[in-house]
Parts: C-alpha cells; sequence; structure tokens
C-alpha cells in the first residue's frame, strides 16, 4: 500500500472533521500511522513530517498530540535508518519548540535518542550537546538517579572530546546529587568523573588520591584498575612535594602492579628523594595524557618543573649551599629559573633556606638529626633493596645452564 502526502494530509483532516471523540481520533491517527510506516514509498519522512505538523497545531487537542508523539517515541526510532530518524527528529524538535512547555517530555526523549545514535557515530560532543539541551530540572521532577546519571553522562561525553571546560558544569551539578543516591554504579561513576576532573584541572595532589581509590576498587575490572593506578603513579609525579605526595610514593612502590608502569629504580628514586636524570623523565614522559603536557609559568612542561622540584629536595639534603648557575645546570634549566623555582618552594615553606643575589648561592638550613637520620635512613634502604635485587638476578643467572647462558649472551 502507497500514500503520498497530500493523501495523508488529507487522511488527517478527514479523521479529524468526522470523530466525535479524542479516543477515535487516536485510534484512526495510529491506524493511519502504521499504514505510513509500512508503506513501500520512497516519500516516508514526508510523510511522517507532514503527521508531526498537523498535531502541533493549537487546534489539535493537546491529549491527542502527546498521544500520538509518544507514539512516534516509541515506534519510529526503531524503523527508521539512523541517517532518517536524525532528520526526522531534528524537524520535529523545530516544530515543538514554539510549544515546548507542553511537549517537554516527548523532546526530552527525542534528544535522548539522538544522542545515542551521535555517540554511536563517536560523535561525542553533538551525543553531549542533545543530552544538555534536555531540561533535568524541570516540573516533570524526574528521579533523582536519572537526573545524576544523566549529568554524569553529559560530563563523560563532553570529556571523550577533550573539552573538560564544558564538563565542569555537570560534575558539578552531580555532586551535589551524588550524596542523595543509593546506587553504588552512579556513585562509581561519580568518583570517576570526579577524579578525572581534578586531573583536567590540573589539581595532581587531589586527583592522585582519588585514583588511588579506585585503583583498588572491587567494583572495577582489572584493566580499569590498572589504568586507574596508571593515573595515579602519573598525577602524584606531577604533584606539588608534600607529604600526601610522600605516602602515596611509598603507596605505590609497594604496590606489584606499577613493575609494569614504570622502571623500579625510577620509583625508588621518587620515594627515596634522589635526583632524576633526564632521561628517566624521558620514560615517565611516555606516561603523560596530553593535557597534562601543558607549559607552566617558567615555560617548562609541568613534568620537567615536577621533577625539578623533586630534584631540588633531593640537593637541599646534599648540600648546605650551592651555586645558582650550578643549580641550574644540574637541574637542566637556566639559572634565572632554578632560582625562581627555589624562591617559590622556600616562600611555600617545602625547603628551607635562603637565597642570596649577590652572591648568587643559595643556602639550606641545615635539617635537625632526626630528618636527617630518616633521609639517609631511606637512601640506605633504597640502595639495600637495589643491591638485594641485583644478587637475586646474578644468583638467578647462574643456575642456568650453559647453553642457555651462552645463547641469551650472543
Amino acid at each position: 500500500m502507497t500514500f503520498s502526502v497530500e493523501e495523508v494530509r488529507n487522511e488527517l483532516d478527514r479523521i479529524f472533521d468526522s470523530s466525535s471523540s479524542e479516543i477515535q481520533r487516536i485510534t484512526k491517527c495510529r491506524i493511519l500511522l502504521n499504514n505510513v510506516i509500512s508503506t513501500c514509498s520512497t516519500n516516508v519522512l514526508e510523510m511522517l513530517k507532514e503527521v508531526v505538523k498537523f498535531l502541533v497545531q493549537d487546534n489539535v487537542n493537546l491529549f491527542v498530540s502527546r498521544q500520538m508523539f509518544s507514539d512516534f517515541c516509541m515506534r519510529i526510532s526503531p524503523v527508521l535508518p539512523d541517517s532518517q530518524y536524525k532528520l526526522l527528529a531534528q524537524f520535529m524538535l523545530e516544530e515543538m519548540q514554539p510549544r515546548e512547555v507542553y511537549f517537554e517530555y516527548h523532546m526530552s526523549i527525542i534528544c535522548y535518542h539522538l544522542s545515542y545514535i551521535y555517540e554511536k557515530e563517536e560523535n561525542w560532543k553533538e551525543a553531549a550537546n542533545f543530552l544538555a539541551s534536555i531540561p533535568a530540572e524541570s516540573y516533570y521532577r524526574f528521579s533523582v538517579d536519572y537526573e545524576l546519571e544523566l549529568y554524569l553522562k553529559i560530563s563523560q561525553l563532553y570529556m571523550k572530546d577533550d573539552d573538560p571546560l564544558l564538563a565542569d558544569p555537570y560534575v558539578k551539578k552531580a555532586s551535589v546529587l551524588h550524596f542523595l543516591t543509593s546506587n553504588n554504579d552512579l556513585q562509581l561513576t561519580y568518583k570517576i568523573c570526579y577524579a578525572r576532573m581534578l586531573d583536567y584541572h590540573l589539581k595532581f595532589i587531589e586527583a592522585a588520591q582519588e585514583y588511588h581509590e579506585l585503583s583498588n576498587c572491587p567494583s572495577l575490572k582489572v584493566d580499569e584498575c590498572l589504568m586507574a593506578l596508571k593515573n595515579t603513579l602519573v598525577c602524584t609525579i606531577l604533584s606539588f612535594a608534600g607529604d600526601m605526595r610522600t605516602q602515596l610514593l611509598r603507596s605505590l612502590s609497594d604496590d606489584e602492579r606499577c613493575k609494569v608502569l614504570i622502571r623500579t629504580s625510577i620509583l625508588e628514586k621518587l620515594c627515596s628523594v634522589r635526583i632524576i636524570k633526564s632521561h628517566e623523565i624521558d620514560e615517565i614522559a611516555k606516561l603523560l595524557l596530553p593535557h597534562q603536557k601543558a607549559k607552566t609559568n617558567y615555560g617548562t612542561s609541568i613534568l620537567v618543573e615536577a621533577i625539578a622540584q623533586h630534584n631540588i629536595q633531593s640537593i637541599e639534603r646534599l648540600y648546605e649551599n650551592i651555586k645558582i648557575e650550578s643549580l641550574g645546570h644540574l637541574l637542566g634549566l637556566e639559572p634565572s629559573k632554578a632560582e625562581l623555582m627555589v624562591g617559590r618552594m622556600i616562600s611555600e615553606g617545602r625547603i628551607r633556606g635562603s637565597i642570596n643575589q649577590k652572591t648568587g648561592f643559595i643556602t639550606f638550613k641545615i635539617q635537625n638529626p632526626d630528618e636527617l637520620l630518616e633521609s639517609w635512613t631511606e637512601i640506605i634502604e633504597s640502595l639495600n633493596n637495589q643491591f638485594n635485587r641485583m644478587n637475586e638476578l646474578l644468583l638467578a643467572n647462574s643456575s642456568l645452564p650453559k647453553d642457555k647462558k651462552d645463547h641469551r649472551d650472543v
């Protein structure tokens, strides 16, 4: 059976002129809609648009139009190909817009399905934009879980598009609601989004704490836990020196999973505050995400600054004083940048010392005996661990059959 657009229009006029009750009109409209959907005509999209144009008119009873638009939302999307549905959905949204207050619910369903299609196509921004257009705080009063899930989904899509600025307001909205839900999955999704947002905002120590908690979460898959652990490691390394950074580094050094992420010797150097060399910085850099490669006020990368500050702490333990020029050479920075960095660390109380610009020397205040003993204890423990590992490797190598050893040497 085939129809033309004009025949559909005439049939709609006839239904509303001849039917005495709204129920009869709905029944006959449903029959017409079924016939249009099942038609073999290539004009099916235009016919459906004609039905939409008719139903949004002011003289059509809202009871009828709402029922029919519910049918559209339930029955049309599974039938039409995505390309055609997108065209029809956009048309429906435009036609409904002048009477949005009456069709808000149906427009929300259409936006939700459009978002689903764009997400399948990996068009993250469009998918997020359509979800963001859903008025979650409307008089329909969606459940807390629905609203929270919506905000989290929007933020995830914007973050997939590498746009944390657009994601941020939705994470903030979710932060208000996540206390009100008992849904563990939503709570977990919120924690992931919150950690990523802290990371994007370069609040590395706070992000590291959140990631560390997620890395030990039994609800996450093994690969997801490992990714959270990698993020913990990176954010901890990039964070400013402090007690929390030290605690996290020690915890990471005890975690066997870290061996697949970073060389143990580098992690031990970080824990014991020993100087990190340039080739080791290059290894760490391979773990960074694009936003973590941003430049700082010193014109260096975040990683270079973080390691420079780490190395300054190491130098503080080894030297009573040092020339600014020599410090710059050790750090691989211009002396003026090294001086600024030390000055900032002194002012923030992260190292103790003073800068004499006349003599060009930095003088570090001597640590008290307990702190000095603790520093040397950490260094000795680290060296002992390395010695034990080397000894184990030598013993293991000596136990290999001769032919295997020869083969390995080749």
